[in-house]
């Protein structure tokens, strides 16, 4: 069968879904003793769910993707009171209906990741806080978000403040604060120690502190030069501050940035690359089943000769589980934070300068020296 994201129809994998957890509540006719029809119709959407990072997985050829989606499934549902036993029996028998499906080209690799999957339903899922007193700016990060789980908005933004009035560089106040924060803040949701409530509040804080502290930046004056980016979040990507705080970055060191935040349409973000001159364009993707999305944009700018040359960059979770994805949707470099993002866009540009330079029939220059001197 196909189970590829972008080529597999909704309707087929919605079907899929209502088929398998049909066939699990039949095996296993407890759960609905236990969980009643709201617990099915949530297993259906859960069930959904893994299916489209199936599909992802499949069509991206990186297993790494599906079977970091399981250990984070596996932790996620054992707030619910399920077993790796009741994960394993649902991938077992999304795994009988592909096998007994009709076969093509990706059935094999599809029966592959399934049963990495599996494997992975055994192994520990427990995810360690990213917040630590021994780290930068450690015990503030852990103060800061002590406040935003208290409802305490003023008690972050004095802090953050206190932070740059006391000479802690932006770029850091970032790092150590804003994103180890938000990093722990998803781990407390997935682990049910907080509620999507608490965490949409977190988020809302950190990014009016973001904007409150851009103020304070911007108006004590920074760098200029003529470099252009673009930033945005593809398909329907709601997850923005990652790429917010990459954006921001590069403004302080003098980038004209243009961010145009979640979910863009592709017609408005050619027209924006255009009318800008983008150098680098960064799209961000957070869920997994929103690649092949990024990858298909990346193949229409390629296919355009007015965007063919612009430079781009990517970043998100996926390309975090699987560092090597990047190369194979087309993308010209990647980054793990907006740090390393604006070193990798600085080796870019020097890469393209070295390459017309060639073009030109002119040494190629690196640091200062022509290469091969």
């Amino acid at each position: 069968m196909t189970l590829q994201e972008g080529k597999t129809l909704p309707a087929e994998i919605e079907g899929l879904a209502l088929a398998v957890t049909e066939e699990h509540y039949r095996v296993q006719p407890d759960l609905m003793e236990r969980y009643g029809q709201a617990g099915f119709n949530k297993s259906k959407r859960d069930t959904a769910y893994t299916l489209h990072y199936l599909a992802e997985s499949v069509q991206m050829d990186s297993p790494s993707l599906f079977v970091h989606y399981i250990g984070w499934l596996k932790q996620l549902l054992a707030g619910y009171g399920l077993t790796e036993a009741d994960i394993r029996l649902k991938l077992e028998l999304i795994l009988g209906r592909v096998e007994a499906g009709e076969r093509d080209e990706s059935t094999d690799r599809t029966i592959r990741i399934l049963e990495m999957g599996i494997a992975r339903t055994a192994e520990p899922a427990e995810v360690p806080s990213f917040l630590a007193e021994d780290r930068p700016l450690g015990r503030e990060s852990v103060e800061y978000l002590d406040a935003l789980l208290s409802g305490d908005r003023a008690g972050a933004y004095a802090l953050v403040d206190l932070l740059f009035e006391r000479g802690e560089s932006v770029r850091d106040i970032y790092a150590y604060i804003f994103q180890a924060s938000q990093y722990e803040v998803g781990r407390l949701w997935q682990t049910q120690q907080i509620s999507v409530a608490d965490e949409h509040y977190c988020t809302a804080v950190t990014q009016s502190a973001m904007s409150r502290l851009y103020t304070a930046w911007i108006g004590s004056g920074h760098k200029s030069n003529s470099k252009v980016l673009v930033s945005a979040c593809v398909g329907g990507e709601m997850h923005e501050i990652g790429l917010r705080m990459l954006t921001d970055v590069f403004e302080m060191e003098g980038w004209d940035t243009h961010y145009l935040g979640a979910s863009v349409d592709e017609d408005e973000l050619m027209n924006l690359i255009l009318r800008r001159r983008a150098d680098i364009v960064a799209l961000s993707a957070t869920m997994t089943f929103h690649v092949h999305l990024m990858k298909k944009l990346i193949v229409n700018l390629r296919a355009d000769e007015r965007s063919a040359n612009v430079l781009i960059l990517v970043g998100g979770l996926p390309f975090n589980v699987d560092p090597s994805l990047w190369t194979r949707i087309g993308a010209d470099g990647y980054a793990p934070d907006a740090g390393g993002a604006l070193l990798e866009a600085e080796r870019m540009m020097r890469g393209r300068a070295s390459r017309r330079r060639r073009d030109e029939g002119q040494p190629a220059v690196e640091g200062g020296h022509e290469l091969g001197s």
